[in-house]
């Protein structure tokens, strides 16, 4: 009888919450929005913009980034990714792009 693969794929519930872009990175205000020098994009996520549902983008911590987040590069709005406890999706121990 051949082995079942009993490891279950589940999606992980995440809420968004949208954060004041000075919150998350050090920029400064232009007419267009905030402009932050040095910003890496470290991937693009499952989870879409709720106000313009494009891929939204992780950003890490790296030079100019206060906090890692999620960002839309189409509506430029920042968000965190929170578990069902409150508890961030984007908080990660030790981990940097340094």
């Amino acid at each position: 009888m051949p082995e079942q693969d009993l490891r279950i794929h589940r999606a992980t519930v995440l809420k968004l919450v949208e954060l004041d872009p000075q919150e998350v990175v050090h920029g400064t205000r232009a007419p267009g929005g905030l402009v932050a020098p040095d910003v890496t994009l470290a991937g693009t996520m499952r989870e879409t913009c709720p106000h313009c549902r494009m891929p939204l983008q992780l950003v890490l911590r790296y030079k100019h980034v206060i906090r890692s987040h999620l960002f839309c590069a189409q509506c430029t709005r920042c968000f965190d990714a929170l578990h069902l406890d409150g508890h961030s999706a984007l908080v990660f121990a030790g981990l940097s792009i340094d």
